[in-house]
């Protein structure tokens, strides 16, 4: 694995706690820097390295705004460049509308031809754009947990809600493949000899940890906060939901009623529908209102400072 192939992400737990500071890293001077020569963390726990390890993601104890937007930026690019039709235009719009939600304008050809990847390949990057996405989510919530006003709150939760969003899109377009190519080349590079332990799964990371620990936090404090945040709450609901039935879809395809990695004998469809309706109880103690529509990202209330 070189230097060059690596994904440089901070540990998650040392992501910031405002949009702002995301943007303002968007706009640095010294974009598209030289990965990080020092710093890197290796005191991880031993599931987490060997998760980060498989999809060639290195962490970093330096500044973690930086990092993320570089490889939101990088990876959004390369996924982006596999869900092209054949005339250049987008089959995914939400990963645009993701980019702008964290301060980016994109950098390719917006006519360019999509370019081709091995299933192994597709199954990297799509993973890879996910993480950061994961990454840009936490930051999101937690915008919205400290935000000073319901207004800024709000723009936490609509941020959130992209994100996500374009999450369901990175796994579109990382199981855009035949299953016979998930169960010959996929799956056997999840499990030993290929990685040094068994049970593969996502629940290994890191960033899906702290994700779920924000989701969590965020639907405790909920129902206290101002109740026009509501209809905001509504769409990030909704929303999660749609990441979870697209992740559902994704096992249902490749899987169908066969047990998962981890569980063993357990259909990993059910284990996948149990996880998603305690994410979607986490989540969902606040009163329930009406939702509007999701702002567009590109909206000024989505870049404003709040």
């Amino acid at each position: 694995m070189t230097s060059e192939s690596v994904l440089w992400l901070a540990p998650p737990h040392q992501l910031p706690h405002d949009l702002a500071t995301l943007h303002a890293a968007a706009n640095r001077p010294d974009r598209h820097h030289t990965p990080p020569g020092h710093g890197r963390v290796r005191e991880r726990k031993p599931r987490e390295a060997v998760f980060d390890e498989y999809f060639a993601v290195a962490r970093c104890a330096c500044a973690p705004a930086p990092l993320l937007i570089d490889a939101l930026d990088d990876t959004l690019a390369k996924v982006r460049a596999l869900s092209r039709n054949p005339d250049g235009t987008p089959t995914e719009p939400d990963l645009e509308l993701a980019a702008h939600a964290a301060g980016l304008t994109p950098r390719s050809d917006p006519h360019e031809l999509r370019t081709h990847a091995t299933v192994r390949e597709r199954w990297i990057q799509g993973h890879r754009l996910f993480f950061a996405l994961t990454q840009a989510t936490i930051v999101a919530l937690r915008h919205a947990l400290h935000a000073p006003s319901p207004a800024g709150s709000a723009v936490g939760l609509d941020s959130a809600a992209h994100f996500l969003r374009a999450g369901a899109s990175a796994l579109r377009v990382t199981a855009s493949f035949g299953v016979d190519d998930y169960h010959d080349i996929v799956r056997p590079s999840m499990a030993p000899p290929h990685v040094p332990r068994t049970g593969f799964s996502g629940l290994w990371s890191a960033d899906h940890r702290v994700l779920v620990w924000s989701l969590r936090e965020w639907g405790r404090v909920a129902p206290a906060k101002s109740s026009t945040l509501r209809p905001a709450h509504r769409r990030l609901v909704e929303v999660l939901t749609d990441v979870h039935h697209a992740h559902v879809g994704v096992c249902s395809r490749f899987v169908g009623s066969g047990p998962s990695l981890l569980r063993g004998a357990e259909p990993g469809v059910q284990a996948l529908e149990r996880l998603c309706r305690r994410r979607h109880a986490d989540l969902d103690a606040a009163p329930a209102g009406k939702p509007a529509r999701l702002p567009d990202a590109r909206d000024a209330t989505l870049t404003r400072h709040h």
